[in-house]
């Protein structure tokens, strides 16, 4: 072993023993995590109720979930029970009739063995979006400009489903041009406009056919291209965008693999963003087909949250919890959805 090295560690060792920090006592607690959508009613939310378990404490994740809680949702006009989702342990809904209002401040309150925790938050506003950006075009490496695309933002129907003929097409090219950076060429741009209500946005791209099962794809030569490294050509998901170049790892990390080593990613997928316009590019795209978009403003709950570090790159920052007597987040947005078909294009390496 390097001696710089050894000094050095025992130089920390000597030293951090004379904190004399005493280990606290392991407290269980409980977790919730919940989000409102302004003027939805809670269909594709849930509140989740979980609790924590010590170190040393053998128990399967799946054991932590609590379905036993009392989970209400209140304000000065209404008062709505979630219930627990049958199938789902430890998730609470409330009834599709209850719709929750923009510039309202709604209440949370979970009452699980004896112990209350609570939370509240404010939802926001407004939200107003667009495609039609003042970037018009796009400049490659190599001097060819490129027109960017303006899209229909305004294709979803009263019952959120997309509206035929208004969804447009968009098409995913590979090439430096197109896939080689962060700031590769957008397919849209997108702009956002929000009242003083929300600090953050997000985007939310959820590819509505990532399900899809077929037989790998040929690549130019006719090979099969081996999704699941089995050697031979079977079903995988065929929607997946499947580029295993070392730009695409570095910025998306190794594929997920189902029990079948077939390869997925994350859907849907997130993406928070504080300035205007977005660059709808490469990045925010995980597989072909029909994609629903939804850009929400936040409430600062969720500012706050995601500035306490919740991913973990800084274990001495804890995430921004407000759940009183608890960890966890109880947020709100305000939203707008709509629909784009995304089409595998051209190879331009």
């Amino acid at each position: 072993m390097n001696k710089h090295f050894m000094l050095l560690f025992c130089f920390l060792a000597i030293n951090c023993d004379g904190f004399n920090d005493p280990e606290s006592p392991y407290e269980e607690k409980y977790v919730v995590f919940g989000n409102i959508s302004a003027n939805q009613p809670m269909i594709n939310d849930t509140i989740f109720v979980s609790r924590t378990a010590s170190l040393d404490e053998m128990v399967d994740a799946e054991d932590l979930w609590v379905s036993d809680a009392e989970v209400t949702i209140f304000n000065d006009n209404i008062s709505a029970k979630a219930s627990p989702v049958i199938g789902s342990a430890g998730r609470y809904q409330t009834d599709p009739s209850v719709i929750f209002m923009s510039g309202v401040k709604y209440h949370l309150e979970v009452n699980v063995n004896g112990k209350i925790l609570t939370s509240e938050t404010t939802t926001p506003n407004t939200i107003e979006i667009s495609a039609d950006s003042e970037l018009k075009t796009y400049t490659c490496n190599d001097g060819t400009t490129l027109p960017i695309s303006i899209i229909n933002v305004d294709n979803v129907d009263e019952n959120g489903n997309p509206i035929l003929g208004k969804v447009d097409t968009l098409l995913y090219n590979y090439g430096q041009c197109f896939t080689g950076s962060f700031a590769s060429y957008p397919l849209f741009m997108l702009d956002f406009v929000v009242d003083d209500s929300s600090k953050l946005v997000r985007t939310v791209t959820y590819a509505m056919e990532a399900d899809l099962m077929g037989l790998e794809p040929l690549d130019d030569d006719g090979n099969f291209i081996d999704y699941n490294s089995n050697k031979k050509r079977d079903s995988t998901y065929i929607n997946l965008i499947y580029d295993t170049t070392f730009v695409n790892l570095l910025w998306k990390e190794p594929y997920l693999r189902d029990n079948e080593n077939n390869p997925y990613r994350e859907n849907p997928f997130v993406w928070p963003v504080e300035r205007t316009p977005v660059r709808m590019s490469w990045l925010f795209f995980n597989y072909y087909g029909l994609q629903r978009i939804t850009v929400s403003a936040t409430d600062p709950n969720y500012y706050n949250y995601l500035k306490g570090d919740p991913i973990g790159n800084n274990i001495y920052s804890l995430p921004g919890s407000n759940i009183n007597g608890g960890y966890g987040l109880f947020s709100s947005n305000t939203s707008k959805t709509f629909f784009v078909y995304l089409k595998r294009g051209k190879d331009y390496n």
